[in-house]
């Protein structure tokens, strides 16, 4: 079994990151999809890409990792206007030839299927826009099947 916990936009704050280490500590990757507003030592077992407040910092706007048989596109999302973020994100899913993407920047936990691209945002670990408590995602996947769950903080 392939464990993934995604993570963002917990701007600035880092207790929160040391603590979703310590609950999963044998996670297979742990990826950050930007505005982390951290030096770069603080997120060190992360996969990292920039968001829109990660100004100091030389993290790619995207990265493709491949965890077989998943192939992955991790971005902050911001680089798409909201009406048409999910669109666009699958059309550079399909580009790169990924069928997980992982994004972040709007604050409000999501995850669904879109032509044959799984999207997963897994919210803020500051706060989230909808109200909801902050949150991360935990993604399982075995033998043709992947289980996304929301984890409140």
């Amino acid at each position: 079994m392939i464990e993934i916990v995604v993570v963002s936009d917990n701007h600035g704050k880092i207790e929160v990151l040391e603590e979703i280490i310590r609950k999963h500590p044998h996670a297979d990757c742990y990826i950050h999809c930007g505005d982390a507003e951290l030096p770069e030592t603080y997120l060190e077992h992360f996969v990292m890409v920039s968001g829109n407040n990660d100004y100091f910092t030389s993290y790619p706007p995207l990265q493709v990792l491949t965890i077989a048989p998943l192939k992955i596109l991790v971005i902050h999302g911001h680089q798409f206007i909201s009406t048409k973020r999910k669109e666009k994100l699958v059309e550079k899913a399909d580009s790169l030839g990924c069928n997980l993407v992982l994004y972040g920047h709007s604050h409000v936990y999501d995850y669904e299927n879109r032509d044959g691209v799984a999207l997963v945002n897994p919210g803020s670990l500051r706060y989230n826009r909808d109200g909801t408590p902050p949150s991360y995602a935990l993604i399982h996947y075995q033998d043709g099947e992947m289980e996304v769950t929301r984890i409140n903080i």
